[in-house]
């Protein structure tokens, strides 16, 4: 999908974003990371690795020596420790500094960081480093646009044949394992997360973890799952409705479905985040079920399935044209059930394109039983 001269632009933008803030380097620790800046997507496990990417843009991979072939093909310099030496002085040999400020990925394991920490000249300030990360990542180029349509397609076509197979007496265990057939089927590379499954009172836990309750009708089915293409994750939520909906449910998935369109028609360049999820709170606030609202309205989704940018009431970030982001809006309503819809979207030049298509209308959710 990348050359290598995509991984030396990408770093060189990292660089100058270094310079620009008076920071020396950064360490890279996440798979991720080491996919969008070198091409290799590698787990290094309990092992410390980590890329180094100075101010001048050169930059050295450290790693143990038993993921020499994972490398190979990162396409900068690489330093192995083995079994028996500490990885942290090599790190602070090649950070190369006396003095001065180094960012770390801020998902490097604590101990990591303290051994780091401990190696390098006490003159040398460790700040985090997300910030950057965020900022090399957080708009999406065409390739990985592409791959995330795709991932995207894949969810759909995921959602909408398990409609199919939902009826009484299923387990929420058993749903999330035909979720799983299904993603295999659609040529899916994995899922980007358990998918969470939750029936009735269990809907109205946001992260609700299926377990062996059993499918009913008369009450809403939240399905929110996601599919991993190219190393790029898919997020969408389909809430079902088991039998004819109640007046109740009707309500309130209708004031749902109203708070994600409100949220996808405000999404656009030039918007602050923070202003998107308070068009989409409002709905549901005017609906007079705000209380029940209670997380933000929607996370960045890239090589992570939650990342920059975060659709959250106060976030001052404005909306540029390639960033990737869910709309989530959701009503819980402890001990009878909870509703949520959610689609990726893209910011484009003038506005934000659905990469889901998935229907979502009370009708083409409501599964007659």
């Amino acid at each position: 999908m990348a050359t290598e001269s995509l991984y030396e632009g990408r770093r060189a933008r990292l660089a100058a974003d270094l310079r620009e803030r008076a920071v020396d380097a950064v360490v890279l620790t996440h798979p991720a990371c080491f996919y969008y800046f070198i091409g290799s997507f590698v787990e290094t496990g309990e092992r410390a690795a980590g890329l180094i990417v100075s101010q001048d843009g050169s930059a050295r991979l450290i790693a143990h020596e038993m993921f020499q072939m994972p490398f190979e093909t990162a396409g900068v310099p690489i330093s192995f420790w083995k079994d028996g030496e500490s990885a942290y002085p090599l790190f602070a040999q090649y950070i190369g500094l006396d003095k001065g400020t180094v960012a770390i990925d801020g998902t490097w394991q604590a101990r990591h960081v303290i051994g780091l920490q401990a190696a390098l000249p006490t003159d040398v300030r460790t700040v985090n480093g997300d910030a950057f990360i965020e900022r090399a990542r957080v708009r999406k180029d065409e390739d990985e646009l592409k791959a995330l349509a795709h991932a995207s397609w894949q969810a759909d076509q995921v959602v909408q044949q398990l409609r199919e197979h939902l009826k009484p007496g299923l387990t929420e265990r058993a749903v999330s394992r035909k979720v799983s057939e299904l993603w295999q089927a659609v040529g899916a590379d994995g899922e980007s997360f358990p998918s969470i499954i939750g029936i009735g009172k269990n809907g109205a836990e946001p992260h609700h973890e299926p377990d062996d309750s059993v499918l009913f009708g008369g009450t809403t089915l939240i399905v929110d799952t996601g599919g991993i293409y190219q190393h790029y994750c898919s997020d969408i939520t389909r809430t079902y409705i088991l039998g004819e909906p109640s007046e109740e449910i009707a309500t309130v998935y209708n004031l749902v479905l109203e708070a994600n369109l409100a949220g996808i028609a405000a999404a656009k360049p030039g918007v602050t985040l923070g202003e998107v999820d308070d068009i989409v709170r409002a709905v549901i606030v005017k609906g007079g079920y705000g209380q029940y609202f209670t997380h933000r309205t929607g996370h960045g989704v890239g090589l992570d399935i939650h990342e920059a940018p975060y659709v959250i009431s106060g976030n001052e970030q404005v909306l540029e044209p390639g960033m990737v982001m869910s709309i989530e809006p959701g009503i819980y309503l402890p001990g009878k059930f909870g509703v949520r819809i959610e689609d990726l979207i893209v910011i484009t030049e003038d506005g934000a394109k659905p990469l889901n298509n998935a229907p979502k209308t009370l009708d083409a959710v409501t599964v007659r039983i």
